[in-house]
C-alpha cells in the first residue's frame, strides 16, 4: 500500500490565518510557521493577539465560511485518492477544518484540536 500525505492550507485550502488577517486588519495575523518555525511560539502570539482584540473562535468560523478549495485542489484529490490512500497532515484545527473537509468530500485528516472557553474564546 502507498500513501501519500499533503499538507491543508496553502496545498489545498488558502491560509486560513491569512484570510482572517485580511478580514481584521490585524496583519500580525498573517505569520505562519514560514515566519516563525515554532509553533508554540506562533500559536501563543496568535491566542495573545485573539485575545487582546476579542476575537472568539465564531469570528474565525466566519471567515472560513466563506473559504473555498484553491482552483483544481478537489479534482487532484479525488486523483490521488484513486491511486493512493491519502492523509491531509497539517497544524489547522478540527474546528476549523470542517467546512473545508466538507468541500473536499472528506479526506482523512490528522490535525490539532482547540480548547474553546465557555465564551467561546480559544484559550
Amino acid at each position: 500500500m502507498l500513501v501519500t500525505c499533503l499538507d491543508l492550507e496553502g496545498v489545498l485550502v488558502p491560509e486560513i490565518w491569512i484570510a482572517f488577517a485580511e478580514k481584521t486588519g490585524i496583519e500580525k495575523l498573517r505569520l505562519t510557521t514560514r515566519d516563525i518555525p515554532d509553533y508554540n511560539e506562533l500559536m501563543q502570539g496568535r491566542l495573545k493577539i485573539l485575545n487582546d482584540n476579542n476575537l472568539k473562535l465564531s469570528d474565525i468560523k466566519e471567515v472560513i465560511g466563506g473559504i473555498e478549495p484553491l482552483p483544481g485542489a478537489k479534482e487532484f484529490l479525488s486523483w490521488l485518492e484513486s491511486e493512493f490512500q491519502v492523509i491531509i497532515l497539517s497544524d489547522t484545527f478540527n474546528q476549523f477544518a470542517g467546512p473545508l473537509m466538507a468541500q473536499l468530500d472528506y479526506p482523512t485528516l490528522f490535525c490539532h484540536d482547540l480548547v474553546v472557553d465557555d465564551a467561546g474564546k480559544i484559550v
